[in-house]
């Protein structure tokens, strides 16, 4: 079981709080909702949102169990899934209650976290967030979904004037803004020592990085949560401040995964890309592992797949031919991603090793769901792509030379 500590307060400017949160340690879930809306109504939204949470909260353990029981690409999707399915609750009665009750407008933030064995499920609607405290360093897990984030991932704002914008507040997507609401999910690998700070924006608005860094990282969670508070409320406590501060348990070894975490970050796909959003993408991903001698792909196949190495060593075949051998950091069948056409050589592999994979089905929804995000990834196959198409002419265009 994990261990966790909360804080919360309406800050000095309000009568109330519209945040709302749950710690469940037993089923490892814990939800912040951030409510928007005036005459209370925020607070409404708010308790929803964390009420359809724990009513799925048996369907996310139950989804959980089966993951740590085999930790495979669809167990992990699985738990995704359901906490998906917990935001559309919470959006959908949220829009139904705005709707009776005359409080249109009445929305809410969110970000919940699900703890499983060596892995921790996100779940990220608006500007609340989650981050990641490792060896005292601080990652943030979750991109906000507001105007002046969008600004800045387009390059006509900087941080520094995002920060003072007087946009900052607007947010892209809510909770119960509509029946339906598109919420950002994720899954990071554990490392022991790890702790994580899900809070509103009424902390990450006014503390600065390093203080959160420094004060999540302290040995005792209820010394750490009430120094994020009482570090809002020296900077005047101007919004709602919510804050839970989790241990979680089932970590791995550092060196194990710290060692994978580097090798994906060399990857071509997420080169220049922000820690929240490697970790999105690293959703689709499936990782596999091989001995000497298996076959990652069968000449005549169908699979819609294209993989990327990450150690060992592995060979290209066409008909009992070797055509080349592939090492870390290479990657192959990305034609697979937009052609229907049967693969044209082997894969096999020359050692032990492992790679990850992105297959079509996954990457067409994925591109759906995160439009701008999506994007960014097929721009990255095209330009690939280009590249292999530039050097298979200059190729051609050496061995016509020499002909003359």
């Amino acid at each position: 079981m994990q261990r966790v500590a909360a804080r919360t307060d309406p800050g000095k400017k309000r009568q109330h709080n519209e945040d709302a949160m749950a710690a469940m340690p037993e089923q490892g879930i814990y939800v912040v909702a951030d409510g928007v809306g005036g005459r209370a109504a925020g607070e409404v939204a708010a308790a929803i949102c964390v009420d359809a949470f724990r009513a799925a909260a048996s369907t996310i353990a139950e989804r959980v169990s089966n993951f740590n029981a085999g930790p495979t690409l669809e167990a992990r999707n699985s738990v995704l899934l359901a906490m998906d399915d917990a935001c559309q609750t919470a959006s959908r009665r949220i829009y139904e209650t705005a709707e009776t009750e005359g409080k249109a407008g009445m929305t809410t933030t969110l970000v919940a976290a699900v703890f499983a064995s060596g892995t921790a499920f996100l779940c990220h609607v608006g500007d609340s967030r989650a981050y990641l405290v490792r060896q005292q360093a601080l990652h943030q897990l979750t991109e906000d979904h507001s105007m002046v984030n969008e600004l800045v991932r387009s390059g006509k704002m900087t941080l520094v004037e995002a920060r003072a914008s007087r946009h900052r507040h607007v947010i892209t997507r809510a909770v119960g803004l509509y029946p339906t609401v598109q919420p950002s999910l994720a899954a990071v690998d554990l490392v022991a020592g790890d702790r994580f700070v899900l809070c509103s924006d009424g902390l990450s608005d006014v503390v600065t990085d390093d203080i959160i860094a420094a004060r999540g990282s302290l040995e005792s969670l209820d010394a750490g949560a009430e120094g994020l508070l009482q570090a809002a409320l020296d900077k005047g406590g101007p919004d709602n401040v919510t804050i839970i501060l989790i241990d979680p348990s089932g970590a791995e070894p550092l060196d194990e995964a710290a060692s994978r975490a580097k090798l994906l970050e060399t990857l071509f796909l997420f080169k220049d890309m922000p820690y929240a959003q490697r970790l999105q993408v690293s959703r689709i991903m499936q990782e596999h592992y091989f001995a000497p001698g298996d076959e990652l792909i069968a000449a005549g196949s169908s699979e819609r797949r294209m993989y990327i190495m990450l150690e060992g060593e592995v060979r290209v075949e066409r008909d009992n031919l070797e055509l080349a051998t592939l090492t870390a950091g290479e990657h192959f069948g990305e034609l697979s991603l937009i052609d229907h056409g049967p693969r044209s050589a082997t894969i096999r592999a020359c050692e032990f090793g492992s790679a990850v994979s992105v297959g079509a089905e996954d990457l067409e929804s994925f591109v759906k769901e995160e439009p701008v995000l999506g994007g960014e990834l097929l721009w990255k196959l095209l330009n690939v792509m280009g590249q292999r198409l530039r050097r298979t002419n200059e190729r051609l265009a050496s061995v016509q030379g020499g002909v003359r």
